[in-house]
């Protein structure tokens, strides 16, 4: 028993030692913003979610996000198409980002939650989205920096220093009450708040790492 002991210690050992020789050597330290600082990140479980929404294809290549995103969350809001949608489940809102590594390319999509039987209106798009835990942080939105901010505060330093990796699953935020209280009223003067929600699972060799209470090393 002591030899069967000895060698899954050896084994957990020979792995965190991997683990942190390929995180020490292949990955840039992160400095903490003072603005980051601030988050308060949260694990939510959520349920699987039916979105239909309207579809924007952008681009993080020359900033062209930062460009075309505004307009077109503006014109939605003012457009009012997405409260026209039946078997809607709430008056909330949802900006999800389908995303796929190493490719700028990526949809974004301003939509609603529905029952997932109603029918899809003409020209709008059907997103799934699985159950899932995720990483929730909410944030005063006012533009796209503070979005960047919280998605760079989460997969940039919670994520690598947590139990947790992206699913690979779609991104979003999420606008409830916090945000249109106060943003139909007073704008973005007013700091509306929405949640930033990103898609994780746990990591088996993590887990292991956080149970030898074991940190990622940062060069």
């Amino acid at each position: 028993m002591k030899s069967v002991f000895r060698s899954g210690c050896l084994f957990f050992i020979l792995l965190a030692g991997i683990y942190l020789f390929l995180n020490a050597t292949n990955k840039p330290g992160i400095k903490t913003t003072k603005t980051n600082s601030q988050m308060e990140p949260k694990v939510i479980v959520k349920p699987e979610m039916v979105v239909y929404g309207i579809s924007l294809k952008t681009s993080f290549a020359n900033g062209r996000n930062k460009k075309e995103i505004p307009p077109f969350f503006h014109h939605v809001l003012e457009e009012g198409r997405l409260e026209m949608v039946s078997g809607r489940l709430n008056s909330n809102q949802l900006c999800v980002f389908e995303m796929k590594k190493d490719n700028p390319d990526f949809f974004y999509t301003m939509g609603v939650e529905v029952s997932g039987v109603s029918q899809l209106p003409e020209g709008m798009t059907k997103i799934k989205l699985p159950a899932s835990k995720y990483i929730a942080v909410k944030i005063i939105k006012r533009g796209p920096e503070d979005v960047g901010n919280a998605f760079g505060f989460i997969y940039k330093e919670y994520i690598p220093n947590s139990i947790y990796i992206p699913t690979g699953e779609p991104a979003f935020i999420y606008y409830d009450d916090e945000f249109f209280s106060i943003y139909n009223e007073k704008g973005y003067a007013g700091n509306p708040l929405a949640t930033v929600y990103v898609p994780v699972k746990p990591l088996w060799i993590k887990k292991a790492l956080n149970f030898f209470k074991i940190k990622r090393l940062n060069s």
